[in-house]
C-alpha cells in the first residue's frame, strides 16, 4: 500500500467525489487538505492552477486533475482494478471517459454560463437539454444486463460519471449552491419510470465509500 497522499478538496466538488470514490475502491486513505472556493490560492501555489482535486504523493509529484489522478492511483495500487486488463476494453473505457470530459460535460457548463447572462438565449438552452436528455438513453443502453456502466464489476467509467449523474436522482445538499450542480439537478430527469437501470445504478453507486 501506498504512503496517505495529500488531496486538496473543495466542498461538493464533482471532480473531487471522483477521487474520493476511486481512493476508498482502492483502500488508500488521503491527508485530506480542505480549501476554501473563494480563495484557491493554496492550490495555485501547489500545482500552478486553481482547479481541484490536486493530489501531492509522498515523493512530492503533484497531480491535478480527477481522472489523472484516477489514472494515477491505478497505477500505484493496481488491485482491485478499476479498468480492464485487456487492451481493447481498457481503450473502451478511455474512450468513454475522453467523450464524457469533453463532450457530455460541455451542456451543462454551457447552460450555467447561458443562466448568468441578462437575457439567456432560449433555443440554446433548449438544444443543450436537448442533449443531455438525448444522452440520458446511452447511458440506459449502457447498464443492460450489467451492474455497472462498462462491464460487471465497479470501474473508472462509474468513477467519472457518477458525481454528475447522480444529481438526477439524489437531491443536492442544502447546503451546496453551486450553479452548476444545480443545472444538472434540473436538466437530468432519471426517473424509475423512463430510466429505471440508470436510476438503480445511481443508488448502486451511492452506496458505495467515499475516502
Amino acid at each position: 500500500m501506498i504512503p496517505d497522499p495529500r488531496v486538496y478538496r473543495i466542498a461538493f466538488s464533482t471532480n473531487v467525489e471522483r477521487v474520493a470514490l476511486a481512493l476508498a475502491h482502492k483502500g488508500v486513505r488521503a491527508q485530506w487538505v480542505d480549501v476554501d472556493a473563494d480563495d484557491r490560492s493554496p492550490v495555485e501555489r501547489i500545482s500552478g492552477q486553481d482547479l481541484v482535486p490536486v493530489l501531492v504523493a509522498a515523493s512530492g509529484e503533484v497531480i491535478s486533475d480527477s481522472m489523472a489522478i484516477v489514472d494515477w492511483l491505478e497505477r500505484q495500487v493496481p488491485e482491485p482494478a478499476l479498468w480492464p486488463a485487456a487492451p481493447a476494453r481498457r481503450a473502451e473505457v478511455d474512450v468513454f471517459i475522453e467523450w464524457f470530459n469533453r463532450v457530455w460535460k460541455v451542456p451543462p457548463n454551457a447552460i450555467a454560463a447561458e443562466r448568468d447572462r441578462l437575457v439567456p438565449d432560449t433555443a440554446r438552452l433548449q438544444g443543450w437539454n436537448a442533449a443531455l436528455a438525448g444522452w440520458l438513453f446511452w447511458f440506459e443502453a449502457l447498464l443492460e444486463g450489467r451492474e455497472f456502466l462498462m462491464g460487471d464489476a465497479f470501474g473508472a467509467a462509474d468513477v467519472c460519471a457518477f458525481p454528475f449523474l447522480k444529481y438526477g436522482v439524489l437531491a443536492p445538499d442544502p447546503d451546496d449552491g453551486d450553479p452548476f450542480h444545480a443545472v444538472l439537478a434540473d436538466h437530468l430527469p432519471i426517473t424509475q419510470a423512463i430510466f429505471p437501470r440508470l436510476a438503480d445504478w445511481v443508488e448502486r453507486v451511492d452506496a458505495l465509500p467515499r475516502a
